[in-house]
């Protein structure tokens, strides 16, 4: 899922760009609006994906482990 969001918001923009050109020439501060957004739009989008994956993964493990060895079995104290 993560995956798919990630390659779906890289990908949309050049798709974007390719279909409405005018897009290419819009300028904000001297800069070119394309620049802006594959500069500065993008990091912040591809860093909740990795948050979102990171928090996921570790919940999944968690649960592994609960219950391949779960709390209060013999021979281990359970976590209080």
């Amino acid at each position: 899922m993560c995956l798919v969001l990630a390659l779906a918001v890289t990908a949309s923009f050049p798709v974007i760009a390719a279909l409405a050109p005018a897009v290419t020439r819009i300028t904000v501060a001297g800069l070119p609006l394309t620049l802006i957004v594959l500069g500065f739009a993008f990091y912040p989008v591809l860093l909740a994906i990795g948050w979102f994956y990171n928090r996921q993964a570790r919940q999944l493990e968690a649960r592994f482990t609960d219950l391949v060895d779960p709390p209060g079995r013999a021979g281990r104290p359970p976590d209080a």
